[in-house]
């Protein structure tokens, strides 16, 4: 070959490192060490120009053994081509399949294929194609794994030893796997293909012994960090040093020098084009390469590589850094002073005003017909009378002495630096994902969590103190109880109430059997109409266990909404007190609408759990002082519960926008707080972004993809245009469509019909009474919005209404305001304990230094069973438990015949797969449907278990079209009652057949079939 090292751009000709060395100084050990063997061999081989390197991947090999310019390089994967593009190391390199090259033939004298042929499942068209392009007698050089690879693996063998040989063999599959091996043959299998591609065998040996194979084994977990530092820096290794790199290449160097085994665990084939057509298959015996003579051909080729194409910088001296981090943090001192609330019957008429004005709103609202107007009349008395009735009735506020001083700057602690290592594990579970075909969805889910579990180290504080970890018993006894009578609740009947599976949950059931069959393999991705797929991977392991049934699909959503309901009791209890936790989790529990949801195969139900659980954890911690043990794990909790928020479909819209408003709410009404848990808050906005990264990072490289639903959906301008259409059409301001657009949505709770396919119940989406204690808590709220916890907790429901509701065509659709179902039963909770305090404040008659009963905190104990605040909370507690039970009977009770729960279509798609797959024996069906009804219907491939669309279902388009030939004996034809008409000619065409009809609830008959069986 010949050198010309006036060009700097050739790598190999500027640098006095050996192979191993130039290798360990840009690539990670495990592939050096493999890299640098194999380099030796391509000075002992002429290679002729041209020349073509078939898989170039980014070119670093080339640039690490070639002195010259290669003529040629391809490979399917774009991003590393960029990088052998830019290196300049060819003439050509181009995105190219192997099998279709787009050279002419007989055009290159040589070529080489290092460690790629072994990565191709179809392997032989890339071979002949290979063999196309060269000339006759080039030269083919390849190096590829043996089939002592998975052989001599030392995982595999140290499960041998002990016995265990279904674990080796998996560890064999894993190995092979991560390794994205297709092929680990033997010398013999390769001369057959070769052969049949025109090419013979000039030598060929094994080289790279057991015992190398086994250091690249370890190699393996010794190159992540390598990975980390290449996917933040563009660079493998980072500090090229000799004295960084010493104790690798001392360990190395043995395996580069060792002599060639017979047993080897890769193959080396240097091979010759003998015809353009199959060639009799030759393998002469192994002619290996001795250490000597390939030494002698390296030093005479006088080949110098350069490890990056940047000078390597001298190595720096790294000063010590001075590690001590010591804040100086004064607790805030409080010092409550109060005094007693005056009272009067006055109170007690105001009380009784309000209620009775929120009562009579409501009932305008479910008149018929409803009268908005009049209802939103009487909600304003309500709201003007008890706000009159909380002034009258306050309490002067405690004086609070504060005394803080601002943390000594310091060093960033080591723990810190963590948090970059979490962020890069979760870029490289995006990447894992990221390239179709070849994505690793369990390694990046390991990768993910891996980031996650970092990210809450590196940002925790150490303030740690496990005295404060105690939970009483009685809390974890009523958590408990509230779970599993929730779980009960919503598993009876689970296949049966609702009737029939949607489309929705059938399309999101076809999702999970696509994850189950390998197809859908991006956890970070999105699915059927943009859903994220996280939680569908979740779904599948039902549907994995029970087959694609209603039960499987359905599974997973009670056990969610049940423990929406404990998260709803723990919440509320930190953030309002016990008795208003417990009340708002009865009222959860048995909201019929959020029981239908949490029975439903829809994601919809996370939204509440999910948000919930971030709005809640941060309303927690910020009641509590900024030096209180815990604070920082409850706000990285808080994080970690925004950053899930992502992966579900409707809160990932809006709850970015309540924080958003939140946060400047607080910087206005709270300032002071904001500063003290400012700390606090970074590392909980850090703490979310590693969550969140890898869908951020799909959702940046698929930018049409988050907004494609809102601009399907939306109203605005540049979405559908419906406001200025709905303006026009009915000549009123868009600003009226806009306010009228709320009101329809926000009184979908109170009044106004629900339009979702996936519910319409027929009634309001809360019953009276709850109905009636939620706008009194949303008043209640907006008096009290100073106080963070009403804050977060009014922000919820508005935005979720705007957002999900006012914003979107034809409002209110249940399926997207279930989110806000926990912070309405908050919001009644929340009125209900204050009413009641109100009450017994106005009918206290004692002196004016006895203390009122707080009901809001009140539990129940044998010491204080009989006491006012007791009976008074016995009392709350019946009543929100008599509205639980009678939500439950409406929805177990009235709701199964009296709903309008999915449409026509999807009740004939339904009861005709339950009919089908009652049927015996092997049979051919045909749908006349079209264009009302296809055999794509979600919910047929779905449940259907012996029929597959253009197997034996087949679509019939119209009277006149010619019926697909029928696999079986058996038919089937089915009829629409729209196209009922056409059977009299089935029947003409194939007599002797049964015909039978099949009513449902929204049609009768539902359809028709008619069986032949000759």
């Amino acid at each position: 070959m010949a050198a010309n090292v006036n060009e700097p751009k050739f790598l190999a000709s500027t640098t006095q490192d050996d192979l191993l060395w130039r290798q360990l100084k840009t690539i990670p050990a495990f592939r050096a060490i493999l890299r640098a063997v194999e380099a030796r061999f391509y000075f002992a081989v002429d290679l002729p120009e041209p020349t073509l390197d078939v898989g170039c991947g980014d070119g670093h090999f080339s640039q690490m053994v070639f002195q010259r310019k290669l003529d040629a390089g391809i490979d399917p994967w774009w991003n590393p081509l960029k990088k052998a593009q830019k290196s300049e190391m060819y003439d050509i390199a181009l995105q190219a399949m192997g099998d279709r090259l787009p050279f002419p033939d007989g055009h290159f004298a040589s070529a080489f294929s290092n460690s790629v042929l072994e990565h191709i499942p179809d392997v032989q068209p890339v071979l002949n194609e290979t063999s196309r392009v060269m000339q006759m007698n080039g030269r083919f050089l390849i190096t590829m794994p043996s089939h002592n690879f998975t052989n001599h693996l030392g995982g595999a063998a140290f499960f041998e030893r002990l016995g265990l040989p279904g674990a080796a063999a998996w560890y064999r599959d894993f190995f092979n796997r991560i390794s994205r091996h297709a092929h680990t043959d033997s010398a013999e299998i390769w001369a057959e293909r070769l052969a049949q591609a025109g090419f013979g065998i000039e030598r060929w040996q094994y080289y790279f012994s057991k015992e190398a194979l086994r250091a690249l084994e370890l190699g393996h977990v010794q190159g992540i960090p390598a990975a980390i530092m290449h996917a933040l820096t563009g660079h493998w290794i980072v500090a090229p040093w000799a004295s960084s790199l010493q104790r690798v290449e001392r360990w190395l160097r043995p395996f580069y020098n060792e002599p060639f085994p017979a047993d080897g665990t890769y193959l080396l084939i240097v091979a010759r084009k003998k015809a353009d057509v199959p060639i009799p298959v030759q393998l002469p015996p192994a002619r290996p390469f001795t250490i000597k003579e390939l030494e002698t051909a390296t030093s005479a080729g006088s080949v110098q590589a350069v490890s990056n194409q940047q000078p390597i910088p001298p190595e720096p001296e790294i000063a010590e850094i001075d590690e001590n981090l010591v804040p100086d943090l004064t607790p805030l001192e409080d010092e409550p002073t109060a005094t007693p609330s005056n009272t009067n019957w006055f109170n007690i008429l105001l009380g009784i005003a309000s209620l009775l004005s929120a009562m009579l709103g409501q009932l305008a609202l479910t008149g018929d017909p409803p009268n908005i107007a009049s209802g939103r009349r009487w909600f304003l008395y309500s709201g003007l009378a008890l706000l009159v009735l909380m002034w009258r009735s306050r309490a002067a506020k405690p004086t609070l002495t504060r005394r803080w001083r601002l943390p000594r700057l310091g060093q960033i602690p080591r723990q810190r630096w963590f948090y970059l290592l979490g962020l890069l594990l979760a870029l490289l579970a995006q990447r894992l994902v990221n390239v179709p075909g070849s994505e690793r969805p369990f390694l990046a889910l390991l990768f993910w969590l891996g980031g996650i579990a970092l990210g809450f180290y590196a940002w925790q504080d150490g303030l740690f103190d496990t005295s404060s970890l105690f939970v009483s018993r009685r809390t974890v006894a009523t958590a408990v109880a509230l779970f599993v009578i929730a779980v009960v609740v919503r598993l009876v009947n689970l296949t049966e109430n609702p009737f029939m599976l949607n489309g929705i949950e059938a399309s999101l059931g076809l999702n999970a059997t696509q994850i189950i069959q390998g197809q859908l393999r991006n956890p970070f991705g999105t699915a059927w109409l943009t859903n994220p797929t996280l939680l569908l991977y979740l779904m599948a392991i039902p549907t994995r266990i029970f087959g694609t049934t209603v039960l499987a699909v359905r599974l997973i959503s009670p056990f969610v909404g049940a423990a929406t309901v404990t998260a709803t009791y723990l919440i509320g209890k930190r953030l309002f007190g016990n008795l208003t936790g417990l009340l708002a989790a009865v009222l959860l529990l048995g909201a019929h609408l959020h029981v239908h949801y949490s029975r439903l195969g829809m994601t919809n139900i996370w939204d509440g759990l999910l948000v919930l659980l971030a709005l809640g954890l941060i309303g927690i911690a910020w009641k509590r002082p900024s030096t209180a043990p815990h604070q920082r794990t409850l706000w990285l909790g808080a994080g970690l519960f925004v950053g899930l928020n992502i992966y579900a479909f409707t809160s990932s819209r809006v709850l970015p926008l309540i924080l958003l408003v939140w946060f400047g709410l607080t910087l206005l009404l709270d300032w002071q707080s904001m500063r003290k848990q400012g700390r606090h808050l970074l590392a909980a906005a850090g703490m979310a972004l590693v969550v969140a990264l890898p869908l951020l990072l799909f959702y940046n490289n698929n930018p049409t993809i988050f907004m494609e639903r809102a601009n399907a959906l939306g109203i605005l301008s540049e979405q559908t245009n419906w406001l200025a259409n709905e303006a026009a059409r009915t000549g009123m301001s868009q600003t009226a469509v806009l306010w009228q657009q709320f009101w329809q949505s926000a009184l979908a709770f109170n009044g106004i019909p629900d339009n979702s396919p996936a519910y319409r119940p027929l009634v309001p989406l809360l019953s009276f009474g709850p109905a009636v204690l939620m706008v009194l808590g949303f008043l209640l709220a907006l008096f009290r919005l100073r106080q963070n916890r009403y804050r977060l907790l009014l922000l919820w429901p508005l935005l979720t209404v705007i957002v999900a509701g006012m914003l979107v065509i034809e409002s209110p659709q249940s399926h997207r305001l279930v989110m806000a179902a926990p912070a309405l039963a908050l919001l009644a909770a929340a009125a209900l304990v204050t009413l009641g305090n109100l009450i017994l404040a106005a009918l206290q008659s004692g002196a004016d230094d006895e203390k009122l009963p707080d009901l809001a905190d009140w539990q129940l104990s044998f010491a204080n069973w009989h006491s006012v605040a007791a009976r008074a909370s016995f009392v709350l507690l019946a009543l929100v438990m008599l509205f639980a039970l009678s939500d439950l009977f409406f929805y177990y009770g009235r709701f199964p015949s009296h709903n309008q729960f999915a449409d026509t279509n999807t009740e004939v798609a339904y009861e005709l797969a339950q009919t089908l797959n009652e049927l015996e024996g092997e049979w051919t069906a045909y749908l006349y449907g079209p264009p009302i009804l296809y055999i794509d219907f979600p919910t047929l491939p779905f449940l259907l278990t012996e029929f597959e669309a253009g197997a034996n279902l087949f679509n019939v388009e119209s009277a006149e079209a010619t019926l697909p030939p029928a696999p079986t004996a058996n038919q089937l034809f089915i009829f629409l009652p729209q196209r009922e008409a056409e059977l009299a000619e089935v029947q003409r065409q194939f007599p002797g057949g049964e015909r039978q009809q099949f009513n449902g609830q929204y049609a009768s008959p539902l359809f028709t079939i008619y069986k032949f069986q000759p």
